[in-house]
């Protein structure tokens, strides 16, 4: 037994679109894959239709303000909306990268010694 064929016609995108805006709004924290299994349609297929991008993005707000208000206020476990937030982008520490070039030994002795250290264990 294969896997269905959805044919998404303008009707049927737009009718998904609705949907998904009507979830939007009335889920306290909009969850992409759980409206998409609802559905009957892959959360990846979802991302594959460019008329369903604004609904999305959308959704994913209302889903990341949402988590960053409960988490604040101890309404949802911080341990899952830390978890949450970082698969939306959220970072806990800011990660800085750099390029030294070294021509000769002199430009090697006017490094900081914590830039030595981080040369030195990148190897």
């Amino acid at each position: 037994m294969g896997h269905p064929v959805n044919v998404y016609t303008p009707e049927k995108l737009a009718e998904i679109n609705k949907a998904m805006n009507e979830y939007t709004e009335k889920t306290i924290v909009p969850i992409l894959a759980e409206f998409s299994y609802n559905c009957g349609i892959l959360r990846e297929e979802m991302y594959r239709h460019s008329e369903l991008r604004y609904a999305i993005k959308r959704l994913m707000t209302k889903k990341e303000s949402q988590l960053e208000k409960l988490g604040m206020t101890n309404k949802v476990n911080a341990t899952f909306a830390i978890f949450s937030l970082k698969q939306l982008g959220w970072r806990d520490r800011h990660e800085v990268e750099s390029t030294v070039i070294i021509k000769n030994k002199s430009d090697l002795e006017k490094l900081p010694d914590d830039e030595l250290r981080r040369l030195a264990q990148d190897g």
